[in-house]
């Protein structure tokens, strides 16, 4: 029995219906960055030696979907700069006819509009970074009871034994603490931030500075954590493991008469086709975690450009809060997208981990 067939055999034997599902799900939610693939397709892939996908079309596809986002954030742009235009007539009309009342008001009103718009666009943000985070730990909850076992039938039981608890502990500790605090932490300091527009002095600017920054040191500590401990729990069990199973072979081709040397060459063929089945399971959910956050992030990114640009523009006419706010805004923007990004890195690390166990314990 060749290769082919070994590993066609067992791939029969996997559910991978819900994965897949997933697979397609966010390629769609890619919109159009990549396209959807099957474990069959990633297999053959390996097989044959050839890419997935063409980086050029990749690149192209990554620029004409950020270009998009940036398009449709304009309609907010445009909204945000001619209230702007606004509050800037309101305070040469105070200037010049010093009906210093009506204006300030007028400038209130105006204000305030601007905070609404704002704070609905930051809410669209928010709760679009909780539903992909909701996606990528759902996607590595179904993906680890697929990729422990492929690890335990290699040989891999200290591998699959501790991995387990600790990657599903981990994903589920990290993805409460970014829902019930990292991320309400970003969202508090955007509130801080809307808030100080409206004041003349400066009162919470640095606070909310403070919030942003400890939302991204939280979470890369969290990670740097996490990644860590797990990289090392799968280094010293893929040694164990990869001594039990070289022990084994040499044991079945020394002791076994007659057939042992054929008999551990087949173990040697299972378990390279177990290998490569994990493996290609494992860069389905890299393809997946990838599809899911790139579509976000570049619309975030899209966002922060907006408002950016619209603080630039703002700061000659507008006052000083409003200028300085929607910078902020920006910065809070992105703060959002790096954190995503420290989550799908952390997911990613595991599924690197993962393929990276068993690889060395399969051949002469």
């Amino acid at each position: 029995m060749d290769y082919d067939s070994i590993i066609k055999e067992q791939m029969e034997e996997l559910d991978l219906a819900e994965l897949e599902q997933i697979m397609e799900d966010a390629a769609q939610q890619s919109n159009g960055i990549f396209s959807a693939v099957s474990t069959d397709e990633i297999v053959q892939s390996f097989i044959d030696g050839k890419p997935l996908f063409d980086s050029e079309v990749l690149i192209q596809n990554l620029l004409d979907v950020f270009l998009y986002e940036v398009k449709a954030g304009l309609i907010l742009g445009v909204e945000i700069i001619s209230l702007c235009i606004v509050i800037g007539l309101l305070k040469n009309f105070s200037s010049s006819f010093g009906d210093k009342p009506v204006s300030t008001l007028g400038t209130v009103v105006c204000s305030c509009l601007v905070i609404t718009l704002c704070l609905k666009n930051f809410m669209v943000t928010y709760e679009s970074c909780l539903a992909t985070l909701e996606i990528m730990t759902k996607t590595m909850q179904i993906l680890l009871p697929i990729l422990i076992p492929l690890i335990i039938s290699m040989g891999g039981f200290s591998s699959g034994g501790i991995l387990n608890p600790v990657i599903l502990g981990a994903i589920t500790a990290f993805n409460t603490a970014l829902q019930k605090f990292i991320l309400p932490l970003v969202f508090l300091s955007s509130i801080f931030i809307l808030i100080n527009s409206l004041t003349e002095k400066d009162y919470v600017s640095r606070l909310a500075v403070f919030l942003r920054k400890a939302a991204v040191f939280f979470t890369g500590l969290a990670v740097t954590i996490f990644a860590g401990l797990t990289a090392i729990q799968g280094l010293v069990t893929k040694t164990a493991d990869g001594l039990l199973v070289n022990t084994a072979r040499y044991s079945v081709d020394n002791f076994v008469p007659i057939v042992g040397g054929f008999a551990a060459d087949s173990i040697d063929m299972v378990l390279s086709c177990v290998a490569v089945i994990k493996n290609g399971i494992g860069v389905l959910g890299i393809i997946i975690i990838l599809c899911l956050l790139t579509a976000p992030v570049l619309k975030i990114l899209a966002i922060a450009v907006i408002y950016k640009l619209t603080a630039i523009l703002a700061a000659p006419i507008a006052t000083k809060q409003i200028a300085d706010s929607l910078n902020e805004m920006g910065s809070a923007v992105i703060t959002m997208a790096v954190v995503l990004g420290l989550c799908a890195l952390m997911f990613l690390i595991f599924l690197t981990i993962i393929i990276s166990i068993g690889g060395g314990t399969l051949w002469k």
